[in-house]
């Protein structure tokens, strides 16, 4: 099944908010109204940008993407804050398809690394990232921080 992948528009968000608690779920939070109004106002003020994953029946995945700015280098990298896969989905290379988006998202809008992090205990994520290019660059015990250069600073 073809897996279509588009940014998030204001009105994605009712259909995405589901998704969206399950993976506040999977770090342990609970349902809140609240989850809904905070993804539509990055949506709706472009403070992120998401990524929508369909399958033809619904939303099967997301990945929400925030711009962090260097001052130093005059450049800014993105930052891959979220990325989750409906179970159901999972093994039909939804992440990596949100992956690659990401990827060329962050290229087209000259962005120098796209950044992750991830839990150290998530060896599916490590792969993927890793496979990528992605290389660690930092580990805290439970986290885990990944980076791929994407391009020259100034």
């Amino acid at each position: 099944m073809n897996i279509d992948i588009a940014y998030a528009m204001p009105g994605d968000v009712d259909e995405l908010v589901d998704l969206f608690e399950q993976y506040r779920s999977f770090y342990g939070k609970a349902p809140t109204p609240d989850a809904r109004t905070f993804l539509a106002e990055r949506i709706e003020t472009g403070q992120t940008l998401v990524l929508v994953a369909r399958d033809g029946v619904g939303v099967v995945g997301f990945a929400q993407v925030y711009r962090a700015f260097d001052s130093i280098h005059l450049t800014h990298d993105w930052v891959l804050a979220d990325l989750f896969v409906d179970g159901a989905a999972r093994g039909r290379r939804v992440g990596g398809s949100l992956v690659e988006a990401v990827l060329d998202g962050a290229r087209e809008n000259g962005a120098h690394h796209l950044r992750v992090s991830i839990r150290s205990d998530d060896a599916y994520a490590r792969r993927l990232y890793e496979s990528r290019g992605f290389e660690e660059a930092g580990d805290t015990g439970e986290v885990v921080g990944y980076r791929l250069k994407l391009r020259d600073h100034h």
